[in-house]
């Protein structure tokens, strides 16, 4: 015996309205965003360096020995008048 495989079909309703086929998408051109992307982290890269350039212990010290010798000219010229 053949057995026949029924196919179920879904009957739905038409309630009288049509709706228009939706017209397809434009491409959109992603490589604009990818360069916004890019170009933020390239700038939040530069600002994180400098600020780790800036807070290094090098620097700092470099920073208060300029400020040192700034005063010790102060007090020369003072003395040294």
């Amino acid at each position: 015996m053949k057995q026949i495989k029924q196919r179920t079909r879904k009957v739905v309703p038409f309630t009288g309205e049509f709706y228009p086929d939706p017209e397809p998408t434009p491409v959109v051109n992603n490589a604009a965003a990818y360069l916004v992307i890019i170009a933020s982290a390239l700038v939040a890269g530069l600002s994180i360096g400098a600020i780790s350039t800036y807070q290094s212990a090098d620097q700092v010290q470099l920073r208060e020995m300029k400020s040192q010798s700034q005063q010790l000219e102060k007090v020369k010229s003072q003395v040294c008048r």
